[in-house]
């Protein structure tokens, strides 16, 4: 159990970290609802409030090892 609880927690972690570097505020959110903190959005992720999609080329696997592996800076 405590295996999966570790494998959660580095998940978590690593979205967290991707977010720092790649993320890019919902324009959407700040026009529609502008008293709101706008989404975190990846790149191709779809904004829960207002249904954006962020147009930018999905992330590449080097690209998550490079944040897994601490060698790009936040």
């Amino acid at each position: 159990m405590s295996d999966t609880v570790d494998d959660f927690r580095f998940m978590k972690e690593h979205r967290k970290q991707m977010r720092a570097v790649y993320g890019v505020p919902c324009p959407q959110c700040n026009i529609k609802q502008p008293k709101r903190q706008a989404t975190i959005l990846l790149p191709q992720q779809r904004c829960r409030v207002d249904g954006y999609r962020d147009p930018r080329a999905e992330l590449t696997s080097e690209q998550h090892q490079a944040v897994a592996n601490g060698k790009v800076a936040a």
